[in-house]
């Protein structure tokens, strides 16, 4: 069997505010001290991650290859998107940004900046979904969530602003833009009663640079978790909650108007163009399908990671708690008590348009 290739596929971009030099001071110096076949890449434009790596893997044959994404959100995004489909390939993470939201449930930075524990990491095969013609190994989403994060590049501009703290002042911008939208929605054939705030497709727990949005997500259970957010309040009751519960303690899941569910398929449409947020990257359209694919890819999880430790003892687990007040019973008779929704979702906008589906 041939020996492994590596591949370091680098966004030059990325990480411009790093204090070492990752390439030189870290890759290379393991590179050398293991002695492993190894290749420096650096990416020339947006898509170039993806063209390259899908044409390596497509030219070594069957021969094993690894390519670590050396960047962000949108890095990763490439290198996923260009191994998928090459069973050959398999996919590693080098944080150089400022999000990165999928090693969480893995293990810190640090451990990932580990390059010698990266190279004897252990392939692990996970699940992907598939977002239209896209492939994410994270999320998919559409609503407030999308729209923030497309305007997250915005506040990037901002003197100071890095990290969660972009996505949290998008955030505050789209609170008073962003909080409603008129979407048809399925899961797994059964449709979803809107307006909603957010609808989430998730195959792991974090995004937005720390959000934990699906907090019972695993990536390898065969099945995504559904965040279904709905406007069931008026604006001023729903700002401490998104932006408290849902953007800080990740603990959205108690309040009625955040629906969990497990499945294998979401489908979404909207009345018009709305941004959708497939593992960071934005682009509006009115229909998008989140589906699961099933052992998709093979992931790279580090030597000194405690990921398969903590799933043996449970402490790593994907059952699904929510409170008293968001089962069924209750939340469809505080649904029904609740006077925006009477008022708004089941009265005034129903006598404009009666075919819609408003909280019934």
């Amino acid at each position: 069997m041939a020996a492994l290739k590596h591949y370091f596929v680098v966004n030059p971009v990325s990480g411009k505010n790093n204090k070492i030099d990752i390439v030189n001071e870290l890759i290379i110096p393991a590179c050398e001290k293991l002695g492993v076949d190894y290749e420096i890449y650096t990416t020339k434009a947006a898509g170039d991650g993806i063209r390259f790596v899908d044409e390596t893997a497509t030219a070594l044959g069957d021969a094993p290859c690894r390519f670590y994404a050396v960047g962000g959100d949108g890095t990763l995004y490439e290198v996923v998107n260009g191994a998928f489909g090459h069973k050959n390939a398999q996919v590693a993470v080098i944080p150089k940004g400022s999000g990165n939201d999928w090693i969480r449930l893995f293990g810190d930075k640090d451990l990932f900046l580990d390059i010698e524990g990266q190279i004897e990491g252990t392939p692990y095969t996970i699940d992907c979904l598939k977002a239209g013609d896209e492939i994410a190994i994270n999320q998919a989403s559409m609503g407030f969530d999308a729209e923030t994060c497309a305007l997250q590049v915005k506040a990037k501009s901002i003197p100071g602003a890095a990290g969660h703290a972009t996505y949290f002042l998008a955030g505050l911008y789209c609170m008073f833009t962003r909080v409603w939208h008129d979407f048809d929605v399925t899961v797994d054939g059964k449709r979803m009663t809107g307006p909603f705030i957010q609808v989430v497709g998730a195959n792991s727990r974090w995004y937005g640079s720390g959000i934990k949005v699906a907090p019972f997500a695993m990536p390898d259970d065969h099945a995504l978790d559904f965040v279904i957010m709905r406007r069931t309040s008026s604006w001023p009751a729903m700002f401490m909650p998104m932006m408290v519960n849902w953007q800080v303690k990740g603990d959205h899941t108690k309040f009625g108007f955040c629906e969990y569910y497990r499945g294998k398929k979401m489908t979404i449409h909207a009345r018009k163009p709305s941004q959708t947020n497939v593992d960071g990257e934005c682009h509006a359209t009115e229909d998008l399908t989140i589906e699961l694919v099933e052992n998709g890819l093979t992931f790279v999880v580090p030597r000194d990671s405690k990921y398969f430790e903590q799933k043996a003892s449970g402490e790593l687990n994907n059952e699904i708690k929510v409170s008293l007040r968001n089962r069924a019973p209750f939340r469809q008779l505080t649904a029904g008590l609740n006077p925006f929704n009477m008022l708004v979702n089941r009265g005034l906008l129903r006598l404009i348009d009666p075919d819609r589906n408003y909280l019934k």
